[in-house]
């Protein structure tokens, strides 16, 4: 006959908690709980299951190969009870909860202004945005390390997912006022280049469309500034010393008064951009009715 398990679902949070931080200490504060409690709780899980999950030292010294599996199966868990929670609060007419949401850099959409639609309409839910690649999205979707997906559509397949495609991302030229000032409406890429450049690293999707512009009218862009981060492409702009290639429809240039953007003829993202999520459970009515509001949002935009 099967043992049953006493696994209290708290001890699997604090795994999470205790992956996220990759410290006891913090993981522990993050729990609201003191670390040696935490430590005892973890200490505990390992003895129920007669397994060990945790590499120790006088540190966190990161997961053991079976408490990297058993990892995977707690983040389940707690989806799951997410998801419980969120229906539960659906049939007394509430939606709460925390939505997990993967967002590639430089889209051509503010996903703050559909999250802020989202946030009036739902004052509950809060947003965990996580920055990154399209093939990491879309991993992580599969994997329910995460919820939504922003990202570019060439990994996402109709069997697996439910997707919304967004129309092509044209692109411009974002530049300061008081140190260039185009001639004209638009301008071309032989012009464009003509600018220093900050532009996203390599690996990068919306960078590898761009270079792919560069080698197809043969061009040599001087890049001053590569980076991950789109703050550090909006700083080097700000700054005076860079232009940047960005989406038109992303609204860059009003962060600043100084900064504006001239669109960029026949200059568009190869891939088509889109929102994503799993076809099968766990997908639960918070991830339903805020993808369902999110196409809202941009059908009414026109995005």
């Amino acid at each position: 006959m099967t043992r049953l398990l006493r696994i209290d679902i708290k001890q699997l949070f604090y795994l999470i908690a205790l992956d996220k931080t990759q410290h006891f200490g913090q993981a522990a504060e993050m729990c609201h709980v003191t670390q040696p409690t935490l430590s005892m709780r973890l200490r505990n899980l390992e003895k129920e299951l007669d397994v060990v999950l945790i590499k120790r030292s006088s540190r966190f010294e990161g997961f053991t190969e079976e408490g990297e599996k058993i990892l995977k199966w707690a983040k389940t868990m707690q989806s799951a009870y997410d998801g419980l929670q969120a229906e539960a609060a659906n049939f007394r007419q509430q939606l709460f909860g925390q939505l997990r949401i993967g967002i590639v850099p430089l889209t051509n959409l503010n996903p703050m202004l559909m999250l802020q639609k989202i946030s009036a309409l739902f004052p509950e839910i809060s947003f965990q945005v996580l920055s990154t690649n399209s093939e990491n999205i879309i991993d992580r979707l599969n994997s329910n390390s995460l919820d939504i997906g922003i990202c570019y559509l060439e990994k996402a397949n109709t069997q697996q997912h439910e997707i919304y495609a967004l129309k092509q991302t044209e692109l411009g030229l974002l530049f300061h006022r008081n140190h260039f000032m185009p001639s004209t409406r638009t301008i071309s890429w032989h012009e464009a280049v003509k600018q220093p450049l900050a532009l996203l690293n390599k690996e990068n999707h919306f960078r590898q469309s761009v270079d792919l512009a560069f080698q197809r009218y043969n061009l040599h862009p001087k890049v001053l500034v590569e980076s991950s981060s789109t703050l550090h492409l909006i700083q080097s702009v700000n700054a005076g010393f860079c232009t940047s290639i960005v989406p038109i429809a992303k609204g860059m240039e009003n962060l600043s008064q100084d900064l504006d953007v001239v669109p960029i003829v026949d200059a568009t993202i190869n891939a088509p951009l889109g929102i994503v999520i799993r076809k099968e459970e766990p997908r639960s009515i918070l991830i339903e009715k805020c993808f369902a509001q999110m196409r809202t949002y941009l059908e009414s935009t026109g995005l």
